[in-house]
């Protein structure tokens, strides 16, 4: 396989993987009644160590995109580069941005099973990561969106 049908076939994997980081992202900050009114008989409890197996498996399939990028970007052509060096980057941020829900999902588990380890200090500042690295990944999409056209033409 050509390094272009790689690329190719690495920013597609990409896309779907934040596809489904974005179903798991909805999952815990998409409104809810039940944050208001938390009746367990009438809504339905957010499941967050379902959540964060689901991020795990997110991140792990990120990861392996990224070993895959590293593996091929000394193999890429000039016209390839530099799409091939952003989406790299892209893929970066973007494993942060889940490693750092993936954090909070345990979190809000320990908090949900009313764990001692539970640590507000903590979850407030993985918050603060958290939203930092959704506005990185998010500004960058625009770009990694015109460098892909670009790529394909």
């Amino acid at each position: 396989m050509n390094t272009k049908n790689e690329l190719d076939e690495i920013a597609l994997k990409i896309n779907n993987l934040l596809s489904e980081y974005i179903i798991i992202h909805d999952e815990v900050f998409k409104f809810s009644w039940r944050k208001i009114i938390p009746l367990p008989f009438i809504f339905k409890a957010i499941n967050f160590h379902d959540l964060h197996e689901k991020a795990d498996k997110v991140l792990n399939n990120l990861e392996q995109c990224n070993d895959d990028l590293s593996r091929i970007l000394s193999e890429v052509s000039d016209k390839e580069s530099r799409f091939a060096h952003f989406l790299s980057e892209y893929c970066l941020v973007l494993t942060n941005t889940v490693s750092l829900l993936k954090e909070m999902l345990y979190q809000l588990y320990l908090k949900s099973e009313n764990s001692g380890d539970y640590i507000l200090s903590k979850h407030n500042s993985l918050s603060k990561e958290y939203d930092e690295a959704v506005r990185k990944y998010y500004n960058m999409g625009n770009r990694l969106n015109e460098l892909y056209t670009e790529f394909n033409q």
